[in-house]
């Protein structure tokens, strides 16, 4: 029998190779430890012995008997040693992971995309709209980073990390000194072999960090813009939509339309709630909520004890179904100013979907409930260092001498060629002519009169949709003529003409 010796014997090593068995090892020789040999426990000792040998291919040369506390005491410290080792590893995924975050976060990515396949996963950051590869791993590494970041890291999550069933989370980081709130979601994607996924995070600055803006051309909006949306802004009520495709800075323009409003109509001192799904970015002066059960009526619920709680402003972070568009009509027709979002992708189409969502022509059309729309998009700016000329593009059947982008990018910007983005939008103050032709659910009669607008302005103001927009960023040589083409194709003659007119 093995007596406490043993313990401190550099001549013996001690591992579990199943749940339930113990070896030891000494001179090149392993020996199943047995606690309690007796006559009843021998065929199971056999069983164990030769599972350990034919099964495992651990040649055992016997039994060795220790009492039951040696056996125990053993097992203890094996435990004890692999979580040492599992802390130790888990510390230094974690290490990698914030590595990786704040590599991210130096370069001002939006998001970190990882695909992980078979073998090898890859690591994307999107930076000023553009998805940059930036690091390969195994995909068995990638597993036990993504694992951690979710069953360690994450604030709020659903249940365990599964790659095989879609999940999200929230996930609190401070790197180099500042916050940072990570959302995850991940999503099973198509492979040789079962566990690839897509997971991507979407880095968000948390901390109220107040807006500096003056003034709302700081957006990158022009001077006729900006009088537009403080006239916008200016309305004792009404509904403020904006849309956008996903990534087009809908969220940042909110807190800056509310902060600016908190600021200049209220003095800092009004009452603004929100009601999200979840919080993105916190906004200065407003009291912010994240909705649960957003998709089981929890919007609607939210709205309504919003609007008991004496608010001066609400901002609805996305208006998705019949029953939420419902409780913001409610708020705007008790003479609540509110925002939201809609996903849409221009002026008309963002009517349309509010009248598909249940919002009755009727009540559109009432002056005063509607009291700005806005669609916007990001465009990527070039690098004003490396950038191409492209001398002779066509545009419109005329041609121009323009830029492209150098894919090759330089040292100015991290080798992309974009230096940043510029946004621009395409808005509507909806008046008498419009609201009637929305009253009759007209869709084309409300563009077309939307569309006169661009006679009676100076420049590039209410009128002009966004490609036409996105064209004179093009010919002033901040955005590549390639990219426009590939992104909104060409522009009709006529209506270059009328913007030519306007920027000449």
């Amino acid at each position: 029998m093995l007596d406490e010796s043993v313990l401190a014997s550099p001549d013996w090593t001690f591992r579990q190779p199943e749940e339930g068995m113990l070896c030891g090892e000494k001179d090149g020789v392993n020996y199943l430890l047995v606690s309690d040999l007796r006559i009843d426990t021998l065929a199971a000792v056999q069983v164990d012995y030769e599972y350990l040998t034919r099964v495992k291919k651990l040649p055992c040369q016997g039994a060795a008997l220790v009492s039951g506390e040696l056996y125990y005491q053993i097992l203890e410290n094996l435990t004890l040693s692999s979580l040492t080792d599992n802390q130790s590893k888990s510390t230094e995924i974690q290490r990698q992971l914030e590595d990786l975050l704040t590599h991210a976060t130096s370069l001002g990515a939006s998001d970190v995309h990882i695909t992980r396949r078979e073998a090898i996963a890859t690591v994307e950051l999107r930076i000023n709209g553009v998805l940059i590869p930036d690091e390969q791993m195994l995909s068995t590494k990638c597993d036990e980073m993504v694992f951690v970041l979710y069953n360690v890291q994450a604030s709020t999550k659903e249940t365990t990390w599964n790659r095989s069933v879609p999940q999200s989370a929230n996930i609190l980081y401070t790197l180099a000194g500042r916050k940072y709130r990570f959302r995850y979601a991940h999503f099973p994607i198509f492979g040789e072999t079962e566990g690839c996924y897509h997971a991507v995070l979407r880095i968000i600055p948390s901390g109220v960090r107040k807006s500096s803006l003056i003034d709302l051309r700081e957006m990158g909006i022009s001077d006729a813009e900006a009088l537009d949306m403080r006239r916008m802004l200016s309305n004792p009520y009404g509904a403020y939509l904006v849309s956008g495709t996903t990534g087009s800075g809908k969220s940042t323009t909110l807190k800056v339309l509310m902060e600016w409003m908190q600021h200049y109509r209220y003095d800092d001192k009004g009452s603004f709630l929100t009601i999200e799904d979840p919080v993105e970015y916190q906004i200065a002066g407003a009291r912010q909520s994240s909705v649960l059960d957003a998709d089981d009526g929890g919007f609607h619920i939210a709205i309504k004890s919003a609007l008991r709680r004496d608010p001066d402003v609400l901002m609805v972070g996305e208006i998705r179904d019949p029953v939420s568009a419902n409780a913001l009509s409610g708020a705007v027709e008790s003479g609540h100013y509110c925002f939201t979002t809609v996903h849409a992708g221009n002026i008309v189409t963002l009517l349309q979907r509010l009248s598909a969502l249940g919002m009755t022509s009727d009540k559109l059309s009432t002056p005063g409930f509607i009291a700005g729309l806005q669609c916007q998009k990001l465009l990527p700016v070039l690098c004003d260092h490396c950038k191409k000329p492209h001398p002779g593009a066509v545009l419109g059947g005329r041609r121009f001498d323009v830029h492209e982008r150098n894919r090759d990018g330089c040292e100015h910007c991290n080798y992309s060629g974009i230096s940043s983005r510029q946004l621009v939008i395409e808005y509507m103050r909806p008046t008498d002519p419009e609201l009637e032709a929305i009253s009759r659910q007209d869709w084309y009669g409300v563009y077309s009169q939307w569309r006169k607008k661009r006679h009676t302005v100076d420049t590039l103001a209410e009128g002009f949709d966004l490609r036409e927009k996105a064209v004179a960023c093009v010919l002033a040589g901040r955005v590549c003529v390639s990219w426009f083409s590939l992104e909104f194709g060409d522009v009709e003659p006529e209506n270059l003409e009328v913007l030519l007119g306007k920027i000449h």
